[in-house]
């Protein structure tokens, strides 16, 4: 691990605000409580990467307006944020969150938090009724069933976007190279952890092609995970991150 990276003030501040995070929940809610089962921390050192190769920083990326958390799931991030300095806007859908967005409620409620936090279906006509500087888009997109509308949708709101999402470099039997083509493959109902709602797992030029498709221009990329990757089997989870801007500008 770059040092860089490492003892960033992103990457340590948030390092130690997961120490608190995980009391809290510890606190909050009994030990059955079904939390998000993933760490979302890890993600700032993949942030902080693509933030130094862009040379961009987060405060002017969010300028004066909100930053918005689509897929906030406990709102880890979202409440990182927030210690930070930023107006936070997080967004899951109940409907498919692991406990209904009683989470996240939970840890605002001992945070005395001011995060504004709403329940939305991405899939189901979404439209920001505002304007944000920075969006995280982690981890959500392989779970819609339209990722091109919602991401186009989300380039005429949001100035810059951090995404993240599973990608794959080959068909599940190791047959078809996908990773040469701008492709997405199109998951079973239980092809994919056994979870319903895992629907298109896309080629790493696939993605950069659907995000620049939806309006983005695309800064910095990074991938991380299998190197043999495939969409369906837990050895071959590779994840490619993107930093976008806007196409239309501030």
């Amino acid at each position: 691990m770059d040092p860089l990276i490492r003892f960033s003030s992103l990457v340590r501040h948030g390092l130690h605000f997961r120490s608190r995070f995980e009391l809290i929940k510890k606190d909050a809610a009994p030990a059955s409580f079904a939390w998000y089962p993933y760490d979302s921390f890890v993600n700032l050192f993949s942030l902080e990467r693509l933030r130094r190769m862009a040379g961009l920083d987060l405060k002017q990326m969010a300028g004066s307006r909100p930053l918005l958390d689509l897929g906030t799931a406990d709102g880890a991030l979202a409440f990182l944020f927030e210690s930070l300095g930023f107006t936070v806007h997080a967004c899951d859908h109940s409907g498919t969150n692991m406990n209904r967005m009683e989470g996240v409620r939970l840890v605002a409620a001992a945070l005395g938090s001011k995060i504004e936090i709403e329940d939305i279906d991405l899939d189901g006509g979404w439209a920001p009724a505002r304007e944000y500087g920075l969006a995280l888009f982690l981890g959500t997109l392989y779970h819609l069933k339209n990722p091109f509308a919602v991401l186009e949708r989300l380039s005429k709101h949001a100035r810059y976007c951090f995404l993240s999402t599973r990608v794959a470099g080959w068909s599940p039997d190791h047959t078809v190279e996908l990773g040469r083509v701008p492709a997405a493959y199109l998951l079973a109902p239980d092809e994919c952890n056994q979870d319903t709602t895992n629907y298109w797992v896309f080629s790493p030029p696939g993605l950069v092609r659907l995000a620049e498709r939806c309006g983005w221009r695309v800064l910095a990329s990074l991938r991380t995970g299998a190197r043999d990757s495939d969409p369906t089997t837990e050895a071959g989870d590779e994840r490619q991150f993107l930093l976008l801007e806007s196409g239309r500008g501030s």
